[in-house]
């Protein structure tokens, strides 16, 4: 499992090499496994191959221009009613289980944040939300391209930092 920790990178550029539906299936079967508050989330994924979609998805922010080029984009929202606490925790695991299951399958992939960010002085969440149809009572927690790369980076270094693990404590660091 470390290794692929360690191997999942983001990744910026794709190839044209579609990716099947049965590999996304995978990568969401993943995602679903995600712990959640309660056992309780109401996690959804809206998989976008649409071109019109994923141009209109890219020009929400500069970062998130790299998912024109991506052969699927996928885009982790939660369902927020009754107990929603943890919405945003909840979506952020399932989110990262699916990073780490398209790295163990080759496939690339890059975070790209939503929550917080103005376009063109409008809400970066709300402009996915309209994109998407979805409901007004569902959060967006981000999106990621999904494809084989092009370009990758190399993996993590295995370390701790240094001062970055404390015992009982912030004062007391430990040893890394």
């Amino acid at each position: 499992m470390l290794e692929v920790i360690q191997n999942r990178r983001s990744v910026r550029f794709f190839r044209d090499t579609p990716v099947s539906g049965e590999q996304i299936r995978e990568v969401l079967e993943a995602g679903f496994c995600a712990p959640s508050a309660h056992n309780n989330a109401l996690l959804h994924a809206v998989v976008v191959r649409d071109e019109e979609r994923k141009g209109q998805l890219a020009a929400i922010h500069k970062w998130s221009k790299l998912v024109r080029k991506a052969p699927v984009v996928l885009v982790v929202c939660v369902e927020r009613k009754g107990f929603d606490h943890f919405w945003i925790e909840d979506g952020s695991a399932f989110m990262e289980n699916i990073l780490l299951q398209a790295t163990s399958m080759g496939l690339g992939t890059c975070w790209i944040g939503i929550r917080g960010l103005e376009a063109e002085d409008r809400c970066a969440e709300v402009i996915v939300r309209n994109t998407l149809g979805l409901p007004g009572n569902f959060g967006v927690v981000g999106m990621t391209p999904l494809g084989y790369g092009s370009r990758y980076p190399g993996p993590h270094e295995p370390r701790i930092p240094e001062g970055r693990v404390h015992l009982d404590s912030y004062e007391n660091a430990m040893d890394s």
